[in-house]
């Protein structure tokens, strides 16, 4: 997300079946019909899937809260919380029924946090069928704030990853809970929102976008303070969401930032691991800020709601905004 015209991370699945065959293909194609959330205000950041029962998750910014969406638009509460101030990133880990969500505060929350705007810094595990709580991992001690924690991704082994948007960090948290800073570096600094979505790469690493610069980077899972920046021509400023289709294509949806104006999504290719990667093709989406994708069986869908205006508004504005989100069909997946 963005500190002044936001968005955030997304953040995306680590493998499915189709996502993880090298064979895939992507094609933008947005003629399908999109999904109007019968739920104004949610202001939802990040949009996941949940394959058992076939609805997508909405992680609620306004709310501090997770719905459950079908294909009609209706919305259901699947994760209420008193500790959640604004739920930016959301993460499945279908293998162990469990469903990750970062908790943040940018005085935009109907819900304020105790511990205030920029300094919260959470992260909340519930159960992927009743949402019910199953952990919550504070993570400001590890680190001197300001905090925005952005997108979190999880790995084969159930460990989570997730950025912090204004510290330049990556923090990690193993399955039972227990917290760590995985990687540090100044190189992940810059203006307003600065690491944002992320995805773990079946090889064993992570993919990361700078928001403020458009930079990707690759942080080996084994070894993160060596990681390297992505070599390729374009730079992606905005960059929110990933969403990694098979081993060699990534979906990036990208927004706004007080320089740029990108508003669209863009399919990378790379053909020698994340070394490098070409500019395959670019979806424009509209002056609707869209913030993050999720691939649904060989569909990967879009979610938008103008997060930006909320952020941006000021204090007695905010409850009189009530955009509702769009979930619309971006591009096909094939083999």
């Amino acid at each position: 997300m963005s500190f002044i015209n936001t968005a955030s991370a997304v953040v995306a699945l680590a493998c499915c079946a189709l996502s993880c065959t090298r064979s895939a293909r992507v094609t933008f194609d947005g003629s399908g019909p999109a999904i109007t959330v019968q739920k104004p205000a949610l202001y939802p950041e990040t949009i996941e899937y949940d394959r058992r029962d076939g609805k997508f998750l909405l992680g609620s910014f306004r709310e501090g809260a997770i719905y459950e969406v079908d294909a009609s638009g209706s919305a259901s509460l699947l994760v209420d919380d008193p500790r959640l101030c604004s739920v930016l990133g959301i993460a499945v880990d279908a293998e162990r029924g469990r469903l990750w969500a970062v908790n943040a505060d940018m005085g935009a929350s109907i819900k304020p946090s105790a511990a205030g705007p920029k300094q919260l810094a959470a992260v909340g595990v519930y159960d992927l069928s009743t949402g019910k709580p199953l952990n919550y991992v504070d993570l400001a001690p590890l680190a001197a704030g300001p905090h925005l924690l952005n997108g979190i991704a999880i790995d084969a082994a159930g460990n989570a990853y997730a950025t912090d948007s204004l510290s330049p960090i990556i923090y990690e948290i193993e399955p039972r809970g227990v917290a760590s800073i995985f990687v540090r570096d100044q190189q992940f600094l810059g203006e307003g929102i600065n690491l944002n979505g992320l995805v773990v790469h079946p090889d064993g690493y992570l993919l990361v976008i700078k928001k403020s610069d458009g930079a990707l980077f690759k942080v080996p899972l084994a070894h993160p303070d060596r990681f390297t920046k992505v070599a390729i021509s374009e730079r992606f400023v905005g960059g929110d969401g990933l969403t990694l289709v098979g081993k060699e294509h990534l979906v990036l949806i990208a927004n706004k930032t007080p320089s740029a104006a990108a508003n669209a999504a863009y399919s990378l290719v790379s053909e020698d691991g994340w070394s490098s990667a070409k500019l395959s093709a670019v979806q424009p989406l509209g002056d609707v800020y869209p913030t993050t994708a999720v691939l649904r069986d060989k569909t990967i869908y879009v979610v938008q709601s103008q997060l930006n205006e909320l952020i941006q508004s000021a204090p007695e504005q905010k409850a009189r905004l009530r955009v509702a989100a769009t979930i619309r069909p971006i591009a096909r997946v094939s083999r």
